[in-house]
């Protein structure tokens, strides 16, 4: 060797050295996202984390599962390397042993010697006489508190929770139900429409580092579906009311929202990614089917404005002949077919949780002086408020067809049917009746903190005249509540479930109170009085 070819050696080995050595500072990893679980089956589970740290490089992360608090005993363990093209989020499926079926487990995760928060969950039990659901729907993080998340974490009578879509909200900063943001120090992250997969992280990551939303994850596991917003607002399958040309291509963006959702969530994944329905069976008492009713299949939504001319001339008969299109789909043949596949067996219980109205619901009575007042993206009310239109056209009322293909899948199954929605913002109790035919109830839970139906008139109207108009106006609407926020819960047993609407008295504040606004017995094929 010269002296050359050594020198040049020695100044490598002195640069590499020297480099690692200065290199290699302390890896910092925290847990600052919570925990979560979701999906049970008898024997499976998925547990959920996020890990912040300041390196980039993979981290290697430990689960446990404990029959007991302590972790003296583990019977479940494994372990998941986690990375920047998976947004350092982790996800497993545990197996647990089957003698701990339906029973309470606790589970934490571990990396560079930081554990995680302990979290509580369970895989669902063969034989069970009852259980009790907590149903949420649209939590907009701006809009305040998750007051309602945090009053349904420390109710222990619940076993788990639904979410049933809008978990979170896409808009920026100055747009819809931002006005108490800054206040509150809520104001959305990015401030900018999330688009990209980057800003779909971000906003996953604010909502996740909420207290509340941390607490009800960590308390119960949590079944999630999407709904809109997950994406953008009045999404279908090929585009959605909030997506314009200059925002680039829509697939893109919804398969960034997706991407997205399933890193930050604790959902195992389908073969096909939009196609998110999933059944559980919870002993003989239950069998829920959650169904996804936005982006597999569904057609553009019927705008009405589309159908008035000249801003006075309401074309009535093209308007219900493209409603009543047969071609138009909301579940699609797919989705009907697992349906229709699933049977019951003996479950005492047949639930369908899903994130839009299925009731037939009328436009409700405006007295004139408050149209004249409404604002312009609300004029359409002035050319048809004296015509007998469904409420709302982005929900069942909006595919009559395809509403007549899933009530005669339904009926064939069971007449022992629940059938619960979110995304409206309000409270609903209603009967579904196809002609002269019981199907099932309708509850729909109000939100977490999105405004409701009073709200959107400016306040124009007293929240009690609009109820009392809905009620009036739809003989199969049996209650409902348009002003306050808050869940659902619904207690099954064999022979009964009992339905609870809370609400928390405000979202402003993190001092609160909880109230039921009604209780609700549902029985077996029968209908609501």
């Amino acid at each position: 060797m010269n002296r050359r070819t050594f020198l040049k050696i020695s100044a490598f080995l002195t640069f590499f050295l020297s480099f690692n050595l200065f290199s290699k500072t302390k890896r910092i990893v925290r847990f600052e996202h919570g925990v979560a679980s979701g999906d049970p089956t008898p024997n499976e589970v998925i547990l959920w984390t996020k890990v912040t740290s300041n390196s980039k490089s993979s981290i290697l992360v430990f689960y446990e599962v404990s029959n007991t608090i302590d972790f003296k005993n583990i019977i479940a363990s494994g372990k998941q390397y986690t990375f920047v093209g998976r947004d350092f989020t982790v996800k497993v499926d545990a197996k647990i042993p089957n003698k701990f079926g339906g029973q309470k487990v606790f589970y934490r995760f571990a990396a560079e010697g930081v554990y995680s928060q302990i979290g509580t969950t369970f895989t669902l039990p063969e034989d069970v006489e009852n259980f009790k659901l907590a149903v949420f729907s649209c939590s907009n993080y701006p809009a305040g508190y998750f007051n309602a998340y945090n009053s349904a974490s420390k109710d222990k009578s619940i076993d788990m929770a639904i979410h049933l879509g809008d978990y979170l909200y896409e808009y920026k900063q100055g747009e819809y139900a931002t006005e108490n943001s800054i206040s509150l120090n809520r104001q959305p992250i990015p401030n900018k429409e999330i688009i990209t997969l980057s800003d779909y992280r971000q906003r996953h990551a604010q909502y996740k580092s909420d207290i509340d939303l941390q607490k009800l994850h960590s308390a119960m596991p949590v079944l999630c579906a999407w709904d809109d917003h997950e994406i953008t607002n009045d999404a279908w399958k090929n585009n959605a009311e909030n997506h314009q040309l200059n925002e680039g291509s829509f697939s893109l963006r919804k398969r960034n929202a997706i991407k997205a959702y399933y890193e930050w969530m604790p959902v195992r994944e389908p073969k096909i990614p939009f196609n998110n329905w999933k059944r559980y069976k919870i002993g003989k008492l239950i069998d829920l089917k959650l169904l996804e009713t936005r982006i597999s299949s569904r057609s553009k939504q019927v705008n009405l404005n589309d159908y008035i001319k000249d801003g006075k001339n309401f074309q009535k008969d093209a308007f219900l002949k493209e409603l009543n299109n047969k071609k138009r789909r909301l579940l699609g043949k797919k989705q009907l077919d697992f349906i229709k596949e699933n049977d019951l067996d003996d479950q005492t219980w047949n639930l369908y949780a899903q994130q839009v109205l299925l009731a037939s619901l009328k436009l409700p009575t405006i007295p004139s002086y408050i149209i004249d007042a409404l604002p312009d993206y609300q004029s359409y009310y002035k050319t048809v408020i004296n015509e007998d239109l469904p409420y709302n056209l982005d929900a069942w009322d909006g595919y009559p067809a395809e509403r007549k293909r899933f009530l005669n899948t339904v009926r064939s199954i069971s007449k022992k049917n629940i059938f619960i929605a979110g995304d409206t913002h309000n409270c609903w109790a209603n009967n579904i009746n196809q002609g002269d035919n019981f199907i099932g109830a309708e509850l729909g839970t109000p939100s977490v903190t999105s405004p409701g139906a009073s709200e959107n008139f400016n306040g124009l109207i007293p929240y009690q005249i609009l109820e009392n108009s809905m009620l009036m106006k739809n003989k199969n609407l049996k209650w409902t509540n348009l002003v306050d926020r808050g869940y659902l819960t619904i207690d099954f047993k064999k022979d009964v479930a009992r339905a609870e609407f809370i609400a928390v008295d405000n979202i402003l504040s993190r001092n609160y109170k909880t109230k039921v606004l009604k209780r609700i017995e549902v029985s077996p094929g029968e209908q609501l009085i």
